[in-house]
């Protein structure tokens, strides 16, 4: 399900949506909040620490849910790979939190390749 203009517009506007992965039980395991960027009419997340996010190991496999202005979305995690999609989404969060820490980490190559894609259920 693509996300509306509306939600969009929301992402954009927001600094941080709460992040709730779920784990095997389909349960929440985190609850936190994290930088949101949007590019190609698509919300996309990022693991600090990669691949090795262990919000990002569990949302790949168990899906989750976020929070953004006050409402809870079912999403599926979608891994980017496409590096042409990776450099865009770096390019949003450049634009969207230039000179904020941890933005020099988002950055980084082991960041991008954490890169998902939300997809709504």
């Amino acid at each position: 399900m693509s996300w509306s203009s509306e939600e969009l517009a929301k992402f954009k506007g927001a600094q941080i949506i709460q992040n709730r992965p779920y784990n095997e039980r389909h349960q929440i395991f985190e609850d936190s909040p994290i930088w949101v960027v949007t590019t190609n009419d698509k919300a996309y997340l990022r693991g600090g620490k990669g691949i090795d996010s262990s919000w990002y190991k569990s949302g790949i496999e168990y899906g989750g849910e976020i929070e953004l202005a006050g409402q809870v979305y079912s999403i599926a995690y979608e891994p980017v790979t496409d590096q042409a999609e990776i450099q865009q989404v770096s390019q949003a969060y450049e634009e969207k939190y230039r000179g904020q820490y941890p933005i020099e980490m988002m950055l980084s190559d082991k960041c991008a390749q954490g890169t998902v894609s939300l997809i709504k259920r």
